[in-house]
């Protein structure tokens, strides 16, 4: 149950309304956040899957602290039977999301694989459209399309090279898919669980189920767990303090407001980010198709506020 549920008895329950400009901004925000876990992740000097258990590492206390104000909290949320499973499926789709997505990097530019792992928004919605009966709204679809179509002009210009693109490449593609894919399951999980507990709850316990995961597979991939520069430790520590408890919290908080499908479709946006500090901080410069693209995302996430 959300909090939103419990302010106002059924008799009295105004209609819904469109999401505060609050929750949006700290959708926005918490996507931000997101959209710099790439060139974290190139700046660590650790396996992908253990630069994802540092990233759970490092967020969990601070989303302990987040649970444990909202449990001092006068008239709480009481989560509710069946929460458990939710945040559970959750954890592990998080988990494989950000190991697949940490590993496309080592095959792939960050735009790349920033832009094909955000867009799991077309999974949300036809996975809540066809699991939960969950129909989007024209607006929507049509913020949808546009927001797809920007991510495609993004990422064309490496189709339409003279060359054929490397097999590493398309590999690191792949992987970047399929963690889209895995996010977009995330998202529905984390939706679900909105439902009956508080974000600081289901971040927590999510996030420790994703450090296990991540843990578990760096141990059986043989990878690199420990930093070995201190550029490599302030890495990691900025996944766990920006990209994770910044990040995924706010956007945590925010699936409490929205529904799945818009809230989805503004994680495009840590797409055009990515592209932007990659640009700055290791030269892959847009092409003007690129540009155009991101102006495309821009405008998608302004219809989505206004759905």
């Amino acid at each position: 149950m959300s909090d939103s549920t419990m302010s106002a008895p059924a008799a009295v329950m105004p209609a819904p309304t469109a999401p505060a400009l609050a929750m949006f901004l700290a959708l926005l925000a918490g996507a931000t956040c997101i959209g710099f876990s790439g060139v974290f992740v190139r700046f660590a000097d650790v396996g992908p899957a253990a630069a994802g258990f540092w990233r759970m590492a490092f967020a969990l206390p601070v989303l302990g602290l987040w649970m444990g104000l909202e449990q001092r909290r006068p008239g709480r949320t009481v989560a509710a039977t069946g929460a458990l499973l939710p945040i559970a499926l959750a954890g592990l789709f998080f988990g494989i999301d950000v190991v697949l997505y940490n590993a496309s990097l080592g095959f792939t530019t960050i735009a790349n694989a920033s832009l094909l792992g955000n867009l799991s928004p077309v999974a949300v919605v036809l996975g809540g459209w066809l699991l939960f009966s969950q129909r989007p709204s024209r607006r929507i679809l049509g913020a949808l399309a546009l927001a797809v179509a920007g991510a495609m002009m993004l990422v064309l210009p490496k189709f339409t090279a003279t060359t054929a693109p490397a097999p590493a490449g398309l590999f690191g593609d792949s992987l970047a898919i399929a963690a889209a894919i895995s996010y977009a399951a995330y998202i529905m999980a984390i939706s679900r669980a909105r439902d009956r507990a508080e974000p600081g709850r289901i971040s927590l316990i999510a996030s420790a189920i994703c450090a296990v995961f991540c843990l578990v597979t760096a141990f059986a991939l043989g990878e690199t767990i420990m930093p070995a520069s201190l550029q490599g430790w302030l890495a990691v520590i900025a996944l766990g303090l920006v990209s994770h408890a910044m990040g995924q919290g706010l956007i945590t908080l925010a699936l409490g407001h929205y529904g799945a499908s818009a809230a989805s479709l503004v994680m495009v946006w840590p797409a055009m980010v990515a592209v932007l500090a990659a640009w700055a901080l290791f030269g892959e410069q847009p092409s003007p198709v690129q540009a155009f693209g991101g102006i495309a995302i821009l405008a998608a996430v302004l219809m989505v506020r206004k759905g």
